[in-house]
């Protein structure tokens, strides 16, 4: 409860006391702070995923400064031979007011990835988009196998969805949680219902013969009834990969990574740090609390 009243009075914390607090889980405000981080996990034998912070763009201009962000990561990882790639949120790229540009922007970083030998994740936002961002996914999954996107397990539509998707062609996943708030007639609110249907939609996806899924959690138990699936079903590497966020679970996602489980990391950067890091806050308070009872004097 002390945790919960901490995060709710971060409106009125000042933002650079709120950047200390969220430090640790964004890599900078610049592409430069990022690479660099990348530079960090590859040489600790892991993966990343860059992420540029920001949504709900408004204007054309905006969509494209996104992009624009984007195709230098591309390029920059390349130029570096980083072991990377891209997540990017239609929101961002002007989803919720120019459908076709927003498909006219990912197929321009689809076809740079090509190039780069990368790959674009299309990441999930609430269930207003979900539906289209499947839609737009199944779209130019016909033109490359440079894309991927995200089920979230805790909507109850998941498990039709990665069906269908299956049955249509190789499938690039990646399997969360879910962090949205949503009603409870499209989505399991129990803790553990929630993780039932994690388990249950990654099973699936493994019996289904799915490409390759990312398996995003730092739960536990997830953790283990993953390992237990991927052990039991003789699942190969190629197959799955853990991914995490950066500055979570540290020690779990070496563990990972020492047992010689592909893992990649999660890595979020850019100017719109505060949005992000308070809806981080916001889903686990005790963060905010454990580093606010740190930053006292007694």
């Amino acid at each position: 409860m002390i945790n919960k009243a901490i995060v709710s009075l971060l409106p009125l914390v000042p933002k650079s006391l709120v950047w200390k607090i969220s430090r640790r889980y964004i890599a900078g405000t610049t592409l430069k702070d990022a690479l660099e981080c990348v530079g960090n996990l590859n040489d600790q034998g892991m993966s990343a995923t860059l992420d540029v912070l920001g949504e709900d763009s408004t204007s054309r201009e905006q969509a494209l400064s996104g992009e624009a962000l984007y195709q230098e990561a591309l390029a920059e990882i390349d130029r570096q031979s980083l072991d990377a790639n891209i997540s990017v949120k239609l929101s961002m790229l002007a989803l919720r007011f120019d459908e076709a540009l927003c498909i006219e922007i990912l197929q321009k970083l689809i076809r740079t990835a090509e190039l780069h030998d990368s790959f674009v994740r299309i990441d999930m936002e609430d269930s207003s988009v979900t539906q289209k961002t499947l839609d737009i996914y199944r779209q130019l999954r016909k033109e490359t196998e440079r894309v991927g996107t995200v089920v979230q397990a805790y909507l109850r539509s998941t498990e039709e969805d990665v069906r269908a998707l299956m049955e249509e062609g190789e499938t690039y996943l990646r399997l969360c949680k879910g962090i949205y708030v949503e009603p409870e007639e499209i989505a399991y609110k129990g803790f553990t219902e929630v993780q039932d249907a994690f388990l249950r939609n990654l099973e699936q996806m493994f019996r289904g013969g799915i490409r390759k899924v990312g398996i995003a959690t730092h739960d536990q138990r997830l953790v283990e009834g993953s390992i237990d699936l991927i052990q039991r079903l003789e699942i190969p590497r190629e197959q799955y990969e853990f991914q995490m966020l950066l500055g979570v679970t540290e020690s779990l996602r070496s563990e990972l990574v020492s047992k010689g489980h592909p893992l990649r990391v999660y890595v979020p950067f850019g100017e719109e740090w505060y949005a992000y890091s308070s809806r981080r806050l916001r889903e686990n308070p005790q963060i905010a609390g454990h580093v606010m009872r740190n930053m006292l004097p007694f």
